[in-house]
């Protein structure tokens, strides 16, 4: 049988012989659209209040404070003066006293009390936590910007974005993003030139063209600045077109507000508030 088999193939011409590939042509890679997105922070601006746990070692902690600590220089002048008042009472002395030895501790006290009730601290503005128009909401936290943009039919609650242009770096992209989304009344920077996270997600099937399939989102940092140098004010923002509605959102909120992907990327990029 396999002499048979040797001889036949002799017989057939070696032009007449095909060999099939078995290496398959490879297929173009999907292309992806690049977005920059901007987590943007307005950070806290008052502390929060203690808890009980920090309470009670604060307290502790004085007490150590107290028992360990030297008297101060009010108080050994306070020591001097009653020693002094013992004496001018008991004999007569020659003793002159000059101008820092008549006014007593005591008077000094007096003095610092009266110039405490003319202090007028530093005014906090008074804004509902459930405000969320606000950016001065939850001063005592940091709160993030989220918008509502509108994406052919349908409306989604996301972080500003932006997509990618040709010649512009991926940190233009994202304060293209700021911008375009709340217009020129917001100061802010962004926090380095690499993203902090990332994620993808495919368009819907009547969205997909030949030239992308999905989108590619890098997530960067930003900070809203106080440049005014008073307390924080207020800012009403101007939305691009596309934009329909804006919050200030605390993490919580932000994780909860957005949808899975973008979620994720922020729970790996955030902190929590406590």
């Amino acid at each position: 049988m396999l002499k048979l088999s040797r001889f036949l193939v002799k017989q057939i011409p070696r032009s007449e012989i095909k060999l099939s590939s078995t290496v398959a042509q490879a297929q173009p890679a999907p292309a992806w659209d690049l977005f920059a997105v901007v987590c943007l922070e307005r950070p806290p601006v008052i502390v929060p209040p203690l808890s009980k746990m920090e309470t009670d070692m604060l307290n502790l902690l004085k007490e150590k404070e107290f028992e360990n600590s030297f008297m101060s220089d009010h108080e050994m002048r306070h020591m001097r003066d009653l020693e002094r008042a013992q004496k001018k009472g008991k004999e007569p002395t020659d003793e002159v006293l000059d101008e820092s030895a008549m006014i007593t501790a005591l008077d000094m006290e007096d003095k610092w009390k009266t110039e405490a009730e003319t202090f007028t601290p530093a005014s906090i503005p008074e804004v509902e936590a459930d405000n969320k128009k606000s950016m001065l909401r939850c001063l005592d936290r940091p709160v993030r910007l989220c918008v509502n943009t509108k994406f052919g039919d349908n409306t989604y609650w996301g972080l500003p974005e932006a997509k990618r242009i040709d010649g512009e770096s991926m940190r233009q992209t994202a304060e293209r993003a700021v911008q375009e989304t709340c217009g020129d009344r917001l100061n802010f920077k962004i926090l380095g030139n690499a993203p902090l996270s990332f994620y993808k997600k495919k368009y819907p099937k009547k969205y997909q063209t030949e030239s992308a399939v999905g989108a590619k989102f890098f997530i960067f940092k930003g900070y809203v600045i106080n440049r005014d140098g008073a307390l924080w004010q207020d800012v009403s923002l101007k939305l691009g077109e596309n934009c329909v509605d804006y919050n200030w959102l605390t993490y919580e909120e932000l994780l909860d507000r957005t949808e899975h992907k973008e979620s994720r990327a922020l729970y790996n990029m955030l902190h929590t508030d406590d």
